[in-house]
């Protein structure tokens, strides 16, 4: 519950901060660099060492490929029966495949599942959400918006990302024992993580409704907040998947869209009214919909 508080807590202050005149325009993109360059490897540094490498880590990695693909079918396809511009099928293709698994996944999955559950959620970010936002992303936003990309530059923009540069690192000295005073270091490092992403989505949030986007903003939001963590859990409870990792992947599911993948979008003039709209709702409902599902588990 106090974490849950903490959450709500910075959320808020950012909602405050974005008020003041004071507050440099940028300080939302500085926040969100200091995140994905220092804090979010920390917490990889922190938390991976404390996976068991069994099964259980192959379930994040496989369900993150599993949902999104079977996500980019069900949206592809509503799309064309609802007969929606190329805009606004890029734009969903985009924000309702990639859910906010760091910056909000993370900071709830802390709040509402035991420690333990964390590294999964990081797997299931780190190999699945980021990486497609690296790659699925752009070739999207490029096809969506008449653009071109080249398999070179989504290489390059993968292999660069310093939290899956530290994933790997991670992975590669996963038998040996960091010293005492790196692991102290990268845990009090990786403790501003939470507190600062949510104040940086606060400076981010917007609440803007465009009626002419009302039937994709809603089937958009049920399709992200509903729909897919309800096929996931009926499917994890069919195959009696109850463990720490199956309760990691399965919350992860049911998180709203990604800022980043809204970002892509925006910038490739796909929708932005109705982007920023999905992205500020769906975290809104998300702070109900998240707590609710994780009394299923």
């Amino acid at each position: 519950m106090s974490n849950l508080l903490l959450i709500l807590a910075c959320l808020g202050i950012g909602l405050l901060l974005q008020r003041s005149s004071r507050m440099p325009r940028d300080s939302a993109s500085a926040l969100n660099l200091y995140v994905l360059y220092v804090a979010l490897p920390a917490m990889i540094l922190t938390e991976i060492p404390k996976l068991t490498l069994d099964q259980r880590a192959l379930l994040p990695v496989i369900s993150t490929w599993v949902v999104m693909a079977s996500t980019a079918a069900l949206v592809w396809l509503t799309a064309r029966g609802f007969g929606w511009s190329r805009s606004v099928t890029g734009a969903l293709m985009l924000v309702i495949v990639l859910g906010n698994t760091s910056f909000v996944g993370i900071p709830l999955i802390q709040a509402l599942l035991p420690p333990e559950a964390l590294p999964y959620a990081l797997l299931y970010d780190q190999t699945g959400t980021v990486i497609a936002l690296n790659t699925y992303a752009v070739i999207v936003a490029a096809w969506y918006s008449g653009q071109d990309t080249s398999w070179r530059k989504v290489s390059r923009t993968i292999f660069t990302f310093p939290p899956f540069v530290v994933l790997l690192l991670a992975f590669a000295t996963f038998p040996l024992d960091y010293p005492h005073w790196f692991t102290y270091a990268t845990g009090r490092i990786a403790e501003s993580l939470v507190p600062v992403v949510m104040v940086a989505v606060g400076l981010q949030w917007q609440l803007k409704l465009d009626k002419e986007h009302l039937l994709p903003l809603t089937v958009g939001l049920g399709y992200k907040l509903v729909l897919i963590p309800a096929i996931v859990f009926s499917v994890f409870a069919v195959l009696d998947l109850h463990s720490v990792a199956a309760q990691a992947v399965a919350l992860q599911t049911a998180m709203p869209a990604m800022i980043s993948a809204g970002v892509v979008a925006m910038a490739h003039g796909l929708a932005p009214r109705l982007v920023s709209t999905i992205v500020g709702y769906g975290l809104l409902l998300s702070l109900v919909t998240v707590p609710l599902w994780s009394q299923l588990l």
